[in-house]
């Protein structure tokens, strides 16, 4: 029997797991997450996206206007708000900015978004929203002055962008 193959080496046993997120059916699932309660309605500070009319005629028809910016996240995912602001030459933008939201935070009133310098958004400045949890979703892009979100509010004289699910 010298033609035999020698036996193959004896690999060490393989040490337990954790118990979390083991089998392949468990990491397709993802994360669990824990449901979040409805935020309660705004006091009427918020311009709501479901009046689709109002919404686009408060932010067309102030297309030229120039104000802060108040976020509010109402979905069940932590986001980044990203903000690319445009600058007086046609084609140039200045550098991108953002700022990142837990669950639910700031689903209410919103939240007044700020920078080292004063932050004013106007007509051309662009908004995206991406979901930080890793489920690829992401609102947007918006264009201020252009696309109906974000809106203006003539009555507090800033932007609001409001995401939802």
């Amino acid at each position: 029997p010298g033609d035999l193959p020698q036996p193959a080496t004896v690999l060490p046993p393989i040490p337990p797991i954790s118990p979390t997120a083991t089998r392949a059916t468990d990491l397709a699932k993802g994360p669990k997450s824990q449901p979040i309660p409805t935020p309660p309605e705004p006091d009427g500070e918020l311009i709501s996206p479901t009046d689709t009319e109002e919404f686009a005629a408060n932010t067309l028809a102030n297309a030229k206007a120039v104000g802060t910016l108040r976020v509010s996240n109402r979905t069940e995912h932590p986001v980044r708000v990203a903000l690319l602001t445009k600058r007086s030459a046609e084609k140039s933008y200045g550098k991108p900015a953002h700022w990142d939201f837990a669950p639910g935070e700031g689903s209410g009133k919103g939240l007044m978004l700020s920078l080292e310098g004063e932050l004013k958004v106007k007509q051309g400045d662009i908004l995206v929203v991406f979901a930080q949890d890793g489920s690829r979703r992401y609102w947007g892009p918006y264009v201020t002055g252009e696309t109906a979100s974000p809106a203006w509010n003539t009555k507090a004289g800033e932007w609001q962008l409001v995401v939802q699910p």
